[in-house]
């Protein structure tokens, strides 16, 4: 069949388990609940994005490929990635275990389908720096990192999928024809359309939405570092730094994160509402604006590497992205400052407020 009735059957399928799975969820306990802490929806929403998503994923490559080995592996690892984070969405599995699935998942990859990064490029101007016998634990290390920044930046509706829409939708671009990968990322995109639907509260019936849940997440940042390496390793179409740009702001979200966390003496993988899009859906007031906000930075972010790409200025935007993350960590703490004192300034007028007359009602916290 045609590339583009498999991607017809992407799409029909990604809805169809969308809305099967909506009703279905309670029963296997795939439900996402609120808590006053971190999660703030009213009701519980069925984590069941990252199934539909990869259904519509198969069903397109059943559909539309002849499945290389290669790809057949690749699969297999989103596979694994898909049943780690269902578990992890059910049973909330401990991080050495999600590691550990995510790890053998990239060995899939790498092994089976010969996704490997051997060389990451002229990044100070000396030559290209390979990674020689380091190749294949530095590209474990590098699918588990983007798998765990997807996962991390999964906090406001449409994020995840945006940011995965984005980064996809340029590599399918750039990709040379010929080949399974530049039809599962085109697939993948269109799989995502309706759940972004449901996710986004875009269908009639509000009652209809659901989330990614760690299996979509994990799944979208697998699917993502898997076409990254591709494009930068086997077919040349970008430089190795230029991956960097494309991925920048869930980089930057998890490098920041995990940065704050130690300088505090937590855990760098605790759960907190410190994350980019917690703070501009404060500053802002609504986790709409925010998530418009990150998908521009990312567009904007994407076309600065490209635009570095196309100006052969590899070592230099090197240099640039290095200082983008340490502007990134000034400026989250400018803005969580900012929020603290605004906090600090509610507090003070509440409380001056209920001395002078109990009965009035003290202003809106911010």
């Amino acid at each position: 069949m045609t590339v583009t009735a498999g991607l017809m059957v992407s799409f029909m399928m990604s809805a169809l388990v969308l809305a099967v799975l909506h009703f279905q969820a309670p029963r296997f306990g795939l439900m996402d609940h609120p808590n006053e802490r971190r999660k703030t929806h009213c009701l519980p929403v069925p984590l069941i994005g990252g199934i539909a998503i990869f259904s519509g994923l198969l069903a397109g490559a059943i559909t539309a490929l002849t499945l290389e080995t290669a790809t057949l592996h690749g699969l297999l690892g989103a596979a694994v990635i898909l049943l780690v984070g269902g578990l992890d969405d059910r049973f909330n599995v401990r991080a050495p275990w999600r590691f550990l699935g995510q790890g053998i998942a990239a060995l899939i990859l790498i092994l089976g389908a010969g996704v490997e990064i051997n060389s990451l490029g002229d990044l100070f101007g000396v030559g290209p720096i390979d990674t020689g016998p380091l190749a294949i634990p530095f590209t474990v290390v590098a699918i588990v990192g983007i798998i765990n920044a997807f996962n991390m930046i999964d906090g406001i509706d449409g994020l995840a999928g945006g940011l995965a829409f984005i980064v996809l939708g340029i590599l399918s671009i750039l990709a040379p024809a010929g080949g399974d990968l530049p039809f599962l990322l085109l697939a993948v995109m269109v799989a995502i359309i309706p759940f972004m639907a449901c996710n986004l509260g875009l269908w009639r019936r509000r009652c209809r939405k659901a989330f990614l849940g760690d299996a979509g997440s994990m799944l979208l940042g697998y699917m993502v570092v898997w076409a990254l390496i591709a494009a930068t390793q086997t077919q040349g179409t970008i430089a190795p730094v230029t991956a960097l740009w494309l991925v920048a702001i869930p980089l930057l979200d998890i490098l920041g994160t995990m940065v704050r966390r130690l300088a505090v003496g937590r855990s760098p993988f605790s759960a907190d509402r410190g994350h980019l899009h917690h703070l501009l859906s404060r500053l802002f007031g609504s986790a709409r604006i925010a998530l418009y906000l990150i998908l521009l930075g990312a567009i904007l972010l994407a076309a600065i590497g490209l635009a570095g790409e196309h100006l052969g200025l590899e070592t230099i935007m090197f240099s640039v992205a290095l200082l983008t993350f340490l502007g990134y960590l000034w400026l989250t703490r400018i803005i969580r400052c900012s929020y603290r004192a605004a906090r600090r300034q509610w507090r003070h007028a509440h409380i001056q407020i209920s001395r002078a007359n109990p009965i009035n009602r003290p202003p809106s916290q911010p």
